[in-house]
């Protein structure tokens, strides 16, 4: 027995997913139903939602950093780690 989802979604999006469900040969139906099933099995979000780089300054992130790092005048972009000793 199959329950209906509503989502709400602007048209242009809609539109482009679409596209490109229906290039790897799937509807949004389909899609949908992979992403809850991949979840269920990773129980978890089956992508990891990121904050763009560059969103929080360098400095910002290593302000509070334990490790004694200080920050630069330029940000890589690049995850900010700890160096092994």
């Amino acid at each position: 027995m199959a329950a209906t989802v509503n989502v709400r979604v602007d048209e242009e999006t809609k539109r482009a997913v679409e596209a490109l469900f229906s290039n790897l040969g799937m509807n949004i139906s389909t899609a949908v139903n992979m992403f809850f099933k991949q979840a269920l099995m990773e129980e978890a979000l089956p992508f990891h939602p990121k904050v763009k780089r560059g969103h929080i300054p360098l400095k910002e992130r290593l302000k509070n950093d334990a490790g004694g790092y200080k920050a630069e005048e330029w940000d890589t972009g690049s995850p900010v780690g700890r160096e092994v000793l």
